[in-house]
């Protein structure tokens, strides 16, 4: 459902696996979740991760939460994605 939304927010084509209630739905978690804020950094597309993070004990970068199958979450199974 949330790697539907990413697809059609990134530009890809939304897998036909996704219905538009699943894809409206994760984009309904998406924003409420405001996971552009923390998984898209400045001046790069939106999702692809990259932000730095300072922490206490060092600094963290976010991830890819892209539906890409290489460097996103796009090979995940729901039970990978729901942990």
């Amino acid at each position: 459902m949330l790697a539907g939304l990413l697809a059609a927010q990134c530009g890809l084509a939304v897998a036909a696996q996704f219905s538009d209630q699943e894809v409206q739905r994760g984009a309904y978690l998406a924003r409420a979740g405001d996971c552009v804020a923390c998984h898209t950094a400045p001046g790069g597309k939106p999702f692809v991760g990259g932000l730095k993070m300072v922490m206490p004990m060092g600094a963290i970068y976010s991830s890819n939460i892209t539906p890409d199958k290489t460097h996103g979450i796009g090979n995940y199974s729901f039970e990978q994605f729901d942990r």
